[in-house]
């Protein structure tokens, strides 16, 4: 929605242009149908928090996680309506960006845990600096990567560096809108080498685990080819497709570690050396 400029389709919330079902040019509708998959999801997710109840109310985890979802996916909605009230202000749409990722790491958790992907018997011997906190700012890490996109989108530096990977010919270039590019390629280099140092430490202590073998290489699969995919952009002239394919990238490369570090724990939880 943001690379079409369509975020103001509706310049009006909860309504549309003052309507239930507007009339439609390309804008709206892009923004209209953003509004009705968010409705559908909220609903969807209502569902979810019925079923467990009735099939695994036993299952704290599982319950716990459908309601986490269903405040994350009504905060996001909120969020939305202020986004459009504030007129796109660019801390909003962080904010906004933030739930939602964290929205899809728990609807992930939930895939995870109701489908019994954990092998708690399957216990591995990690170093002695043990497993937690390699996953711990993994996560972290490739967070604040998305989130420094969405600002870098966000003050207006998204386009401002036309040459990858120097900066107008510079490792640090002057002014604001160039730093905050470049800050942004730092950032992703940083987290891509950490990310890289996590997968393969985690493939070569959980050998026979295969989930966590799998969850490792699409975790570092995804961020490097997010990686160069960045400097397919700046190449290719900012194209709005290729933009928009990067943020669905930068999620999938979030969804891997998510699921890593959770193949991570089914693994490793139960030795106290890995603490």
């Amino acid at each position: 929605m943001r690379t079409s400029a369509s975020g103001l389709g509706c310049p009006d919330w909860p309504l549309c242009h003052g309507e239930l079902v507007p009339v439609f040019d390309f804008h709206t509708l892009i923004e209209y149908s953003h509004r009705m998959t968010g409705t559908m999801l909220g609903l969807l997710v209502i569902v979810l928090i019925i079923l467990t109840l009735v099939f695994h109310r036993r299952n704290h985890i599982l319950v716990g996680l459908s309601f986490a979802a269903l405040a994350l996916v009504t905060v996001a909605g909120l969020l939305g309506g202020l986004t459009v009230l504030t007129e796109l202000a660019w801390w909003i749409r962080l904010v906004h960006l933030s739930v939602a990722q964290l929205l899809i790491a728990t609807l992930a958790l939930i895939i995870w845990n109701s489908m019994g992907l954990t092998e708690p018997n399957l216990v591995f011997k990690t170093s002695s600096f043990g497993w937690k906190w390699r996953a711990t700012a993994a996560l972290i890490i490739v967070f604040v990567l998305i989130l420094s996109g969405s600002y870098m989108v966000g003050v207006g530096a998204s386009t401002s560096c036309a040459s990858w990977p120097l900066c107008r010919g510079s490792l640090v270039p002057e002014g604001f809108v160039y730093s905050v590019n470049m800050g942004h390629r730092y950032v992703a280099a940083i987290a891509t080498t950490f990310l890289a140092y996590v997968a393969v430490s985690f493939m070569r202590q959980g050998k026979a685990n295969s989930l966590l073998r799998k969850a490792s290489h699409c975790a570092i699969g995804f961020m490097g080819f997010q990686f160069l995919f960045g400097a397919f952009i700046v190449w290719s002239g900012f194209s709005a497709h290729m933009r928009a394919a990067h943020l669905s990238i930068a999620t999938l490369v979030w969804l891997g570690t998510v699921i890593m570090v959770a193949a991570a724990r089914s693994t490793f939880r139960n030795d106290p050396s890995t603490e």
